[in-house]
């Protein structure tokens, strides 16, 4: 791992080109070759490739004991990950069943229409996809909760210090009695809270719909 942290940017850059990579080989495997069950092989290796981003995040926070540039990335990747991955992963999938229909000469596939929703509809869309992400948080701090009880540390908790005692060391005794659980809960709650500025910005700020012009 001492390796791997020396030169965390390069296996950084190797992870977000297996990401693409792995992503364009499921859909041409799953639509060009037709091989539905092994495209699923290119499916696991995207997923892992993510957990391994997020693990080299960890580590190397664990390391310096201090957030940087680095694990800011990470988290933004992450965050990406949980706001716009899937809406995006569908529109490309969409893109490769064309493209693949048109040079093979097929019909065009008849594809689940994809519903641009703006104003409060995609408002309250938003809303609601970041209290889906907070319920599993949530469920998750009540996991952790039952397996490893509260530490000593969450009866002294004072409000205008609680950043500082939560992000500013290395190791932190909040919330749990678990060193894996804290890390895990501090560094989830700063996704949470990107997901929370993002999700609540369509609120004050709608999406509008693009107006098309028309020529005369």
């Amino acid at each position: 791992m001492d390796f791997i942290l020396d030169n965390k940017w390069a296996f950084l850059i190797v992870a977000e080109v297996i990401f693409w990579v792995s992503t364009l080989s499921f859909l041409i495997v799953r639509y060009w070759f037709n091989l539905k069950t092994l495209s699923i092989a290119f499916f696991v290796l995207f997923i892992v490739n993510d957990l391994w981003i997020a693990t080299m995040g960890y580590f190397d926070y664990m390391r310096t004991g201090e957030f940087s540039a680095y694990q800011i990335i990470i988290l933004i990747v992450i965050a990406y990950a949980f706001l716009y991955g899937k809406s995006d992963f569908q529109k490309l999938d969409h893109f490769i069943q064309r493209k693949v229909a048109k040079w093979r000469g097929l019909p065009e596939p008849k594809l689940t229409n994809i519903k641009h929703l703006y104003g409060k509809e995609h408002a309250k869309q938003e809303r609601r996809n970041f209290y889906g992400h907070l319920f599993i948080f949530s469920a998750v701090q009540v996991l952790f909760f039952f397996m490893f009880g509260l530490s000593d540390a969450v009866s002294s908790i004072q409000l205008d210090t609680l950043f500082e005692d939560w992000y500013d060391q290395k190791e932190t005794d909040l919330f749990y009695k678990n060193d894996t659980a804290n890390n895990i809960t501090r560094i989830w709650a700063l996704i949470l809270a990107i997901d929370f500025v993002f999700s609540m910005s369509y609120t004050i700020f709608p999406k509008k719909e693009k107006q098309l012009t028309r020529s005369a």
